[in-house]
């Protein structure tokens, strides 16, 4: 899923007009939300795994 996929489903759900949303979709919108939570969440784990070794690193370089 890109970003503009994500964009786009995005913008159709919150412009829907002034009419209640169905179930249908309310269960888009929450499936766009989840995915871009879990997209989140894969960065986030990268970033904190290049930290963690980074750190690694710098300490492995100040012991000797």
């Amino acid at each position: 899923m890109n970003a503009e996929h994500i964009q786009s489903r995005l913008h159709d759900a919150l412009h829907r007009g002034h009419r209640k949303a169905t179930e249908e979709e309310l269960a888009e919108v929450t499936a766009v939300v989840l995915a871009i939570v879990t997209e989140v969440t894969v960065e986030l784990a990268v970033v904190i795994a290049e930290l963690a070794a980074r750190v690694q690193a710098l300490e492995a370089q100040a012991t000797t």
